[in-house]
Formats: structure tokens, sequence, C-alpha cells
């Protein structure tokens, strides 16, 4: 059966549901990580290297044609591979981890949908290397801005029919 994204992602869980907690003997590190999610700390790296040391593994045990067409139909490997650039297997894997990553995560929440589109963007790390625009809050206390003295009729009966008038036009 040929590798895809879905059966590694489905490994991974399968590992880290047999992984213990850690600093603890009992407990599911699955379990642990679903429990942090609700959490508005960052993800604790030496969590997220188990995660991505139990990726890794799946990913040695596929061959690498395998691992090029997986890489392929990623965002950034799409990318890469259109460039026309060679690209090392390390740094497929790389992509493929980060991928993966993503998915992992995605499937820790219970509200996740498999219609959702998984977030290639390894955002999952802590990065305290912000640019000053991501920075910025929204100021509450701000004055808002001028609006024009434009003479605005909002009367319910109008809006009313014309919203009426615009379904019995159109056709279905």
């Amino acid at each position: 059966m040929p590798a895809s994204t879905k059966k590694i992602v489905n490994e991974v869980i399968a590992a880290l549901k047999k992984h213990p907690i850690p600093g603890k003997k009992t407990g599911s590190f699955w379990d642990f990580m679903k429990s942090q999610l609700v959490e508005d700390s960052p993800w604790d790296q030496s969590h997220l290297k188990i995660i991505e040391k139990e990726i890794h593994a799946s990913l040695n045990k596929i061959e690498k044609k395998s691992i090029t067409e997986l890489w392929k139909n990623t965002e950034r490997g799409g990318e890469k591979f259109d460039s026309g650039s060679k690209v090392p297997e390390s740094e497929m894997k790389n992509d493929l981890t980060d991928e993966l990553m993503g998915q992992v995560m995605d499937r820790m929440d219970d509200n996740y949908s498999s219609r959702d589109t998984y977030y290639s963007e390894n955002t999952y790390l802590a990065d305290d290397s912000k640019s000053k625009e991501e920075e910025k809050e929204f100021d509450d206390d701000a004055e808002p801005e001028a609006i024009d003295n434009v003479e605005i009729d909002l009367e319910d009966d109008d809006l009313l029919n014309e919203d009426f008038e615009d379904e019995e036009s159109a056709s279905f």
C-alpha cells in the first residue's frame, strides 16, 4: 500500500497514544497533548520534539520515491518542485515533517473535521521573534475615524421590501 499523509498521521497518533506522559510512567502522551491544546501558553519544545521524533520514525520507513511523491503534494514541496530546483531528501523530509506536524496538531482538536484544510506552516513551535506589526494590538481607547455627514435612511419597511423583491426575481 502506497504511503499517504493520512496513514503516516494515523501511525504517529497511534505511537503517541502508547507513549507515556513526560515525567510519568502512566497516561497517554496523546491525551496529555490534547489537554494542553486548551491552554493559552506556547507549546513546550520538548513535547513537540517527541511528536517530530515519531514523524521522523514513520518517514524513515518510507522509500525515497514515496517521500518525493508525498513531498510534491505539499504546498511547500509543490512550490519548490515547480521552481525546478533540486531538493535533497533531508529537505523534503523537513518540509513533510512541518506538514505532518500541522496535521497531527489538527487532529488533537476534537472539533476538527477532515474537511478542514491542514495548516502546513509549522506554527506550533514557540517563537518569540514576532515583527513589530504582529505585536501591535488594537487600541480600544483610540478615537474612531470621522464619518462623513451622509444621510443614511434605513427604514425597516424599505429594507424588507427590497429583500423580498430580490428573492422573488431570483430563479432557482
